[in-house]
């Protein structure tokens, strides 16, 4: 890893507009939406140096000045909301959202007020408050803050070299940095910058950040003495989406002392996130299916419920995951088993999850693959899953990856459906064709198998049947459909299924046809539970 400081580079930057720079990408760009990286306080987007060349290696890339800095008009008010109006309509539609020190403040309020525009959102040396205050003493100090304010008004100049000693100072590129501070050649309208000063000061980011509803990595320095160090903790308390980094020997420019270090950072967190929308059929199935999921699942709240209970209590819980939440049934009885922990939804599909946040009411709700994660390692106390993780295509994956973000002593509690799931359907069809129309779910053994590969302990697995009873095989069919349970395998028909093949599969239905007159649906339950 390098440690030098970086210099300004020659970029293939195209000039958009006034507040934005365009880096193209470079190669395939896989993510769902741009990057935007916003600077903070007695700077403009030079502040980023080379970030910007090296992350449009990756994806669409774009450099901010705010209003009064680089070559953006200065606005009439500065207040936070002319600021974040100032966003809204300079911003791509959506974005993966990078704000360094006030710039991280702007763009987490921004994802507060506007979470459908924020598909990700990261900051560097940023605060939930830049000046201390009795509820938040991790902050610079009121005094020093003031002094800040009383010097801008006495001497800007001298202000603004005090500042770049303050963001060079404790780093351990600290000569060389202060250097090129010092002959970076800022542009910046002087009352505009004062007016910011002045906002710096007086937000307060402890309610935006915990009620943030997108993935969030705060990235900080060690020996940062604007951004002390000590905050990093608090604001990772505030909400378990929030992961938090420390870069070791970093002062309040990280992404110049420390480049190679901030940018592998922020591109795992972007790959974390391009894998959201993989199972864009699957999350499609289910979203459509939202309104309509509780009332046929009963199945699956009545298994649901039991494998709440069987959490194991003697260890400690303070938070919980229920992936694959789909309408948030579980989350509200989580909360309740667990009322000290923090309870996080997380789906594949957003229509599940806006279906959640409207009929649950308040709390976590996260779109996210299971297969990868957006949370930071050894996070989480218990994973909880209910009829769900069988969607996913690569089990070794998957178990890798809950191994990754459960704490040390954390345990899974998994419910999934077995191979022996819907026999009599799948029976039925095979009379009728070769094609593949039932789901394949994997055995004990497959489970047990990736679940010690991945270093769990204590893997125990329980197989149980149950029987439906339906009336008509199309009063299955409609159930399953109704919980979203749509044909997604390779191998299915390419074409819709016509009324001679329905004739023929309800025929063939008919073989397995009980004394009562019912029809069965045989559901194999594997409850999987094991620890880290």
């Amino acid at each position: 890893m390098s440690q030098g400081v970086t210099c300004l580079s020659e970029s293939p930057a195209t000039q958009l507009s006034a507040a934005l720079t365009h880096y193209p990408c470079c190669d395939i760009n896989l993510l769902p939406a741009p990057v935007v990286l916003l600077h903070g306080w007695g700077a403009d987007s030079q502040i980023w140096q080379t970030l910007p060349d090296r992350l449009s290696q990756r994806a669409d890339v774009f450099t901010a000045d705010l209003p009064g800095f680089g070559a953006s008009p200065a606005l009439r008010g500065y207040a936070l909301a002319d600021l974040l109006a100032w966003l809204d309509q300079t911003l791509p539609q959506r974005c993966f959202l990078v704000g360094l020190s006030l710039g991280g403040m702007l763009a987490c309020a921004f994802a507060a007020a506007y979470p459908q525009r924020i598909a990700g959102l990261i900051t560097l040396a940023s605060n939930s408050r830049f000046s201390a205050d009795t509820d938040a003493n991790t902050a610079m100090p009121s005094a020093q803050y003031q002094q800040f304010l009383t010097g801008w008004q006495d001497s800007s100049d001298d202000c603004l070299s005090r500042f770049c000693a303050l963001q060079a100072q404790g780093d351990t590129q600290q000569r060389s940095l202060l250097r090129l501070l010092r002959a970076m050649p800022v542009v910046m309208d002087e009352s505009s910058a004062g007016s910011l000063l002045r906002l710096l000061g007086s937000i307060d980011n402890r309610d935006a950040l915990s009620h943030l509803a997108s993935p969030t990595l705060a990235i900080f320095g060690d020996r940062d003495p604007l951004v002390p160090v000590a905050c990093a903790q608090p604001i990772g308390r505030l909400n378990p989406l929030i992961e938090v980094a420390v870069i070791d020997g970093a002062g309040h420019l990280p992404q110049i002392s420390q480049t190679d270090r901030v940018e592998a950072l922020i591109v795992e967190f972007l790959q974390r996130q391009q894998y959201r929308l993989n199972k864009e059929k699957v999350a499609e199935s289910f979203g459509r299916a939202a309104p309509r999921y509780d009332a046929a699942a009963q199945l699956q709240h009545r298994v649901g419920e039991q494998l709440i209970a069987d959490i194991d209590r003697s260890i400690p819980v303070e938070r919980i995951i229920d992936l694959g939440c789909g309408t948030g049934y579980h989350c509200p009885q989580l909360q309740r088993a667990f009322p000290a922990a923090q309870v996080v939804g997380v789906d594949l599909s957003e229509a599940m999850l806006a279906h959640a946040a409207s009929s649950r009411g308040a709390g976590y709700w996260l779109c996210a693959d299971a297969e990868r994660l957006p949370l930071a390692d050894h996070s989480q106390d218990c994973i909880f899953s209910n009829f769900a993780l069988q969607w996913c295509t690569d089990l070794t994956t998957l178990a890798g990856e809950l191994y990754r973000v459960l704490k040390p002593s954390g345990q899974l509690r998994i419910v999934v459906p077995g191979p022996a799931t819907l026999i009599e359907l799948r029976c039925a069809w095979a009379s009728v064709d070769n094609h593949v129309h039932v789901n394949h779910f994997a055995s004990a053994d497959d489970w047990r198998r990736v679940l010690w590969i991945a270093g769990f302990q204590r893997v125990e697995i329980r197989s149980e049947k149950t029987v439906e009873q339906h009336q008509t095989v199309r009063e299955l069919l409609l159930e399953l459909k109704t919980i979203g349970a749509h044909n997604n395998n390779s191998g299915k028909p390419t074409t819709l299924t016509g009324k001679q093949q329905l004739k023929a599969l309800y025929t063939a239905y008919e073989r397995f046809r009980t004394v009562q007159d019912h029809l069965p649906a045989t559901w194999e339950i594997l409850s999987l539970s094991a620890y880290k």
